[in-house]
């Protein structure tokens, strides 16, 4: 595991968090792809989810919410008329469903990590900044659905704010946790365990 795991999940997560629509012809693009959100997200989380049970889970939540994000832009491209503000808002429910999932098993999956080196302070307020994150991501996705521009507005500006806390709480503890060269004492287990049998 390197900085640049790490890195790209942070920048997916950023993207998932920040929405901002442009209307192109018929078509409705997101400016900050929840696609390619998680595609950055999966490419970081592959090669961490052999670490731990909660690295696998959060892996699961990025591959479903890839597969969800695809299938929501879909609709998307094309001319539904009255209906497409209900297109819009399944697919940002579907997206901020998997956005929530994902970082709580990421959250937790760094946790776990922190207590098997035995680091744990670094991660000591992790639960309440990701609670805070997780619910100003869905109030502003109400919002968005209730559209209710200002709230939305204003509550966007908030999850992106604490999405940028969350993300800087995350890397700084990471550099604590994950040093280039350095396995942890459970993967020298499981190493060791392996090469037993």
């Amino acid at each position: 595991m390197n900085k640049k795991n790490i890195s790209l999940i942070l920048i997916g997560i950023l993207l998932l968090v920040l929405q901002f629509y442009v209307r192109v012809g018929n078509a409705t693009i997101d400016v900050f792809s929840d696609v390619i959100g998680f595609i950055l997200i999966v490419i970081g989380i592959l090669p961490l989810a052999p670490r731990n049970v909660l690295f696998k889970k959060a892996r699961l939540a990025a591959i479903l919410g890839t597969a969800a994000a695809v299938i929501g832009q879909a609709p998307l491209f094309k001319d539904w008329g009255d209906n497409a503000s209900q297109m819009r808002t399944m697919a940002a429910g579907l997206s901020t469903i998997f956005t929530i999932y994902f970082t709580y098993y990421f959250t937790e999956a760094i946790i776990l990590e922190a207590k098997f080196q035995e680091k744990s302070a670094a991660t000591r307020s992790f639960r309440i900044v990701w609670l805070l994150l997780g619910a100003l991501v869905f109030i502003h996705y109400i919002a968005f659905m209730s559209n209710i521009s200002l709230a939305s507005i204003l509550v966007g500006a908030g999850s992106g704010i604490c999405a940028i806390y969350y993300c800087s709480t995350m890397l700084t503890a990471c550099k604590q946790l994950y040093m280039e060269g350095l396995p942890t004492k459970h993967m020298d287990i499981s190493a060791e365990k392996a090469s037993k049998k």
